[in-house]
């Protein structure tokens, strides 16, 4: 997790430099390779690359390269760095951008025999370092931080330029290749330097400074919007009694969603992000107000729990859900015609593992929820939670959620919804599907890839994003004649098949992947089963769903990480997740982990909440 950071010192020759004279310069972009490459050969761990956003700095002497200094992105997590600083959990995700981790510091060796070259050239790249990262990558930075390996080092250089040791590492590294960290047993020390005289001070404060944010976003929802939103949440039955209620059940649910739109996973991050609100915006959501102070106080950690654990969790997916399909069918063009997918996500935080009464180990399998997302805005307009074997309880969810659905509506879900049962719920309901076939349907994916496909007449797509050049083939077969007694495909109200081959080749090395090919049915009129509107359709549904769902869930909102399970929070939790990425989809965001950014950026909590007040 940790990069080591050191000063590589030997006996060398001698050289005669002033130190007067020495200066520290940025790299220039011609000469980043013999940097990295110097780095690789003479620091002592090597050198691979530098992470997120990056400076190079070089000390030279009359055109001489002396040493080497690379400063990039803060560590992520860091224990002592943190209690030093005294700020929130959600403060350090969104100020981390204003701390600096110094990763190398080399000497080079023809002048190791220099006296005090190192600690001089540390503080005149410290000097300029503000400056020089203001210019490149236009925002300000507060704090530098470095890692001491003590088994080789003990960096004198870094005491004598005034940086403070503030702790150690708990000796965690991550695994090359892997999303993991292990234990190396080699702890680090921890040293910082403040980069302004207050900047321990102004990385804690409520409110950012306005110089942090350059782009300030401008995203507000319609008034209407504002007023029905709090309308539905207010609609919410509450099961508490009226006696000794504090926090209304709406001023709860208004404090959670804003902390989402923030970037929160946890109830902590939301707790730490209501108490960061100023006096009147508390005042405006309905918070308690304390007899004793007369301030407005936001709820607690244990308070949240409290509430939320107790929630009509069914009605409250349903009101927020239904709440978004309403905004939809405004902003929706009449030509369009609705389409939607259907899938589901495991929660995968709230498998339960505690001990029951008889402190035997419970083994509850964990929640999942079915999102019922719209293709054209990528919003969620319908979810339901449900527990218990996927194949079953999953098609069930589904059946349930058709009938919310508009007559004429395309649906599209995966192989694990091709069932004849599904099938005739949506003919019921008068609903178009776009099915796909996978080895649970092994008569019609025989019938399928044994079928002459016409070659000629097909639909190819080119695509060169991500690295790679994808062509996708799209083949469609004539209308099918269900009417006569034993179709060629068997599936209720079938009325064409398409076949898609994708065939694909990275750029970077030429690789070819092995060619796959997809099947789906359909029973879409003819002027709707085109190839285009198929290949529109199955792209979207990776598009809205996986990619505009799931994984903004999974890293934006870090929901697997999240170990909420009790009651009814782990679905009201991801409830309220997807109305948040949908109100971001809403106001036409494109990147939403970096929009939260910014919104927090913006003017702090008080600025998220502003997006959510009339």
């Amino acid at each position: 997790m940790l990069l080591g950071c050191a000063i590589t010192l030997g006996v060398g020759g001698h050289l005669d430099v002033p130190l007067r004279e020495v200066q520290v310069r940025i790299v220039r972009n011609s000469e980043i390779a013999r940097f990295n490459e110097l780095l690789r050969k003479h620091h002592y761990l090597g050198f691979s690359k530098m992470c997120g956003r990056r400076l190079r700095h070089v000390a030279v002497h009359r055109g001489r390269w002396l040493a080497l200094l690379g400063w990039h992105a803060a560590a992520l997590h860091c224990a002592a760095r943190e209690r030093w600083i005294g700020w929130s959990s959600l403060q350090r995700r969104a100020r981390l951008f204003l701390v600096v981790n110094n990763s190398r510091f080399l000497v080079l060796p023809e002048a190791e025999g220099i006296p005090c070259l190192a600690s001089r050239v540390l503080g005149l790249s410290l000097r300029r370092l503000c400056s020089d990262w203001l210019r490149v990558h236009a925002h300000p930075i507060l704090l530098a931080e470095t890692f001491v390996d003590s088994a080789l080092f003990a960096g004198t250089c870094y005491r004598a330029a005034n940086w403070s040791e503030v702790g150690t590492t708990l000796g965690f590294g991550r695994v090359r290749g892997a999303r993991l960290y292990a234990h190396h047993g080699r702890p680090k020390r921890v040293l910082l330097y403040p980069l302004r005289r207050n900047a321990r001070q102004l990385l804690r404060r409520v409110e950012p400074l306005p110089e942090w944010n350059p782009w300030r976003p401008k995203m507000k929802l319609s008034c209407q919007q504002l007023v029905s939103l709090h309308e539905a949440l207010q609609s919410l039955p509450d099961q508490r009694k009226a006696r000794g209620v504090r926090y209304p059940l709406a001023t709860v649910l208004t404090m959670v969603l804003a902390s989402k739109l923030a970037g929160g996973t946890t109830l902590t991050e939301s707790s730490d992000f209501g108490r960061s609100l100023s006096q009147d915006c508390l005042r405006r959501i309905g918070a308690h107000k304390s007899p004793k102070t007369g301030r407005y106080q936001a709820p607690a950690v244990s308070t949240l729990h409290y509430i939320l654990r107790a929630l009509d969790i069914e009605q409250a997916e349903q009101i927020l859900a239904q709440w978004m399909a309403e905004q939809v069918e405004q902003v929706e063009q009449p030509e369009q015609v609705p389409a939607v997918a259907m899938d589901g996500k495991t929660m995968r935080g709230s498998y339960n593992r505690d001990l029951d009464a008889d402190g035997e180990q419970r083994d509850e399998p964990p929640w999942q929820q079915l999102s019922t997302v719209d293709l054209h805005t990528r919003t969620v307009i319908g979810q339901l939670s449900y527990s218990g074997k996927k194949e079953e309880a999953e098609g069930a969810a589904l059946r349930q959620q058709l009938e919310q659905l508009k007559p004429g509506t395309i649906v599209l879900a995966d192989a694990l919804h091709t069932s004849r049962e599904t099938g005739r719920k949506l003919l019921e309901l008068g609903l178009y599907y776009v099915l796909q076939i996978k080895a649970n349907q092994p008569r019609i994916l025989e019938s399928l890839s044994e079928y002459m496909w016409v070659s000629g007449a097909e639909l190819r797509d080119l695509d060169c994003g991500h690295g790679r050049i994808e062509v996708r083939t799209v083949n469609l077969t004539p209308e099918i004649d269900s009417s006569i007694p034993e179709p060629w495909l068997d599936f209720p109200g079938v009325r064409f098949a398409a076949s898609i081959l994708r065939e694909a080749k990275y750029k970077k090395d030429g690789r070819q992947r092995k060619p796959e090919t997809t099947y789906y049915i359909t029973n879409l009129p003819p002027e709707l089963a085109t190839r285009e509107n198929i290949l529109w359709l199955t792209r979207r549904y990776w598009g809205a769903v996986e990619n505009g769902i799931h994984h903004v869930r999974d890293v934006a909102l870090r929901e697997d990480h999240s170990r909420v399970r009790t009651g009814a929070l782990p679905r009201i939790m991801a409830a309220l997740a997807n109305l948040a990425i949908s109100i971001l989809r809403l106001l036409q965001v494109s990147n939403i982990q970096r929009t939260m950014r910014k919104l927090t950026l913006s003017k702090g909590a008080t600025g998220v909440m502003d997006l959510l007040l009339p």
